[in-house]
């Protein structure tokens, strides 16, 4: 079963990458392309892929921006960042009426990559509070970085050549829970998920 939100590695592409249209693997090429992507999001502390329009709401800092890849709802954890905003509402205090924002008055700024999502969300005026602050709009890639979907499917190759010289464990977990993917990582696909990962700002 998926818990991925993205699909980096799908079936598909990892049996063009194999060279077979043999469904009798179908199964185990799934897992691996579940484990692989559930690795990714899990490493790097986003999903790398497009989100839909939802709202999201934020703590004001009593500065001029807010970090937008991590929202303070913990159902939208890890988000890359906002590619939109349709609507951007604060309130001067906790649990307080929203008001909306003129779209004059907020900017989107630094844009991760070319199709990216930017990082900050910046206004003239921003009140200090918990959950003070919404935006609505749509969050993560426009499409996957080419990149990623390379990282995802050598990982996915690599595992599925491991399985296939008779190594088992590799769609299991480890003592503590870990799946065993980072193991098979090559040291350039490593650095792509380093290059990814969300750094908390403080």
């Amino acid at each position: 079963m998926a818990t991925a939100v993205g699909t980096y590695a799908t079936a598909t592409l990892l049996k063009n990458l194999i060279g077979t249209t043999d469904s009798n693997d179908d199964t185990l090429i799934g897992v691996i392309c579940d484990r692989v992507n559930q690795y990714i999001e899990a490493t790097t502390k986003q999903v790398i892929s497009p989100i839909t329009s939802a709202v999201y709401t934020y703590d004001g800092t009593g500065l001029t921006r807010i970090f937008l890849p991590t929202p303070n709802s913990a159902a939208y954890k890890g988000i890359g960042g906002i590619r939109s905003a349709s609507l951007v509402e604060v309130t001067s205090e906790t649990g307080g009426t929203y008001e909306t924002l003129a779209s004059t008055d907020y900017f989107l700024r630094e844009r991760f990559a070319v199709n990216g999502p930017f990082r900050w969300l910046c206004l003239s005026d921003l009140p200090a509070g918990r959950a003070n602050v919404r935006v609505t709009g749509t969050a993560g890639w426009a499409a996957i970085p080419d990149d990623v979907i390379h990282m995802a499917l050598n990982t996915a190759h690599r595992l599925w050549n491991a399985r296939q010289s008779g190594q088992q464990n590799i769609v299991g977990s480890d003592a503590n829970g870990q799946v065993n993917v980072a193991q098979y990582m090559d040291p350039y696909d490593r650095a792509t998920l380093k290059r990814y990962t969300i750094r908390p700002v403080v």
